[in-house]
């Protein structure tokens, strides 16, 4: 089943992060313009920069600058952050404050419930990745992280904490109303990878944590994904990408594959693409599972950057 709503754990994290240092570290190397209902909510809770939560969720990244953890935690309910969080929403007047803007919220969820209908995430996930959460949940996002995209799994769940597509410069993110390819491609992602999270999750050692073909990689995509297996699941996740997304809109997922060799420095991923396809044809034809086609693919990949 598929759903689009808001989350007030979600919600109540981002605005925790939005009186950290989150918001200017975000805009580094690339300074970008931001959705108004982000910059709203960080006047909101400047206030509470010394907040006991704040200095909790400040405290995690400067660990760990990835947020991922953070939000696995909050949508998981564990009892130390979801005190924090609650904490800090009774300070900040959260309720109030998004009965206040529900307008731009409830927009953005209707935008992307529109993209979403009719699209079968399950089955994506069933032929990708051998299984798929009872629920899967779009959450669009228009506060903190403003430019990342969050793939989520919590118990029998799977989240896409989704932003919308950032523009140029200054200028505010597009609407989510006005581009269903981001919509769909962040959705396919999102949920694509945390089903491989947890599917390496159960079977540690499957891959390596390290590998020195890795360092081939580019430098801003190691940092993103900075294991060998969650640099595989990425790899994996581009050709199940260009597959769904060919078949939803023909061309799209080539479109991607074409940008993203580009502009992201990643010559390797129409090699990529064509080892998924096969794989993806020998799994329905039984010849294939992804237990023994996630070692043969991190195989393929180091002799792609050799």
């Amino acid at each position: 089943m598929l759903t689009v709503a808001t989350d007030s754990r979600a919600r109540t994290l981002s605005a925790a992060l939005a009186a950290t240092d989150w918001p200017d570290r975000e805009q580094r190397p690339l300074p970008r313009g931001v959705h108004p209902q982000a910059a709203a909510l960080r006047k909101h809770v400047s206030p509470l920069r010394d907040h006991s939560a704040v200095a909790y969720v400040q405290s995690a990244l400067n660990i760990d600058l990835d947020p991922l953890p953070l939000f696995i935690r909050a949508l998981n309910d564990e009892p130390e952050l979801a005190a924090h969080l609650r904490e800090f929403a009774a300070a900040a007047a959260l309720d109030a404050y998004w009965a206040a803007n529900d307008a731009p919220w409830a927009e953005a969820v209707a935008a992307v419930q529109q993209h979403v209908s009719g699209v079968d995430f399950t089955a994506i996930l069933l032929e990708a990745c051998d299984a798929a959460p009872a629920e899967l949940t779009v959450l669009p996002n228009l506060a903190y992280p403003t430019a990342l995209s969050l793939g989520i799994s919590a118990g029998d769940s799977s989240y896409s904490l989704m932003p919308p597509r950032r523009a140029v410069g200054e200028s505010q993110p597009w609407p989510f109303s006005d581009d269903r390819d981001h919509v769909l491609k962040l959705a396919i992602n999102d949920f694509c990878l945390s089903a491989l999270d947890s599917f390496l999750a159960a079977r540690p050692g499957l891959l390596p944590e390290t590998s020195a073909a890795s360092e081939r990689l580019p430098e801003h995509f190691r940092a993103a994904q900075p294991t060998w297996p969650r640099q595989i699941a990425k790899l994996f996740t581009y050709g199940i990408l260009a597959v769904f997304l060919n078949r939803i809109e023909p061309g799209e997922g080539d479109a991607l594959i074409l940008y993203d060799r580009r502009t992201k420095g990643l010559p390797l991923l129409p090699s990529v693409v064509n080892s998924v396809t096969g794989y993806l044809e020998a799994k329905a034809g039984g010849r294939a599972t992804l237990a023994d086609y996630l070692p043969r693919l991190a195989g393929e990949v180091t002799g792609w950057l050799a």
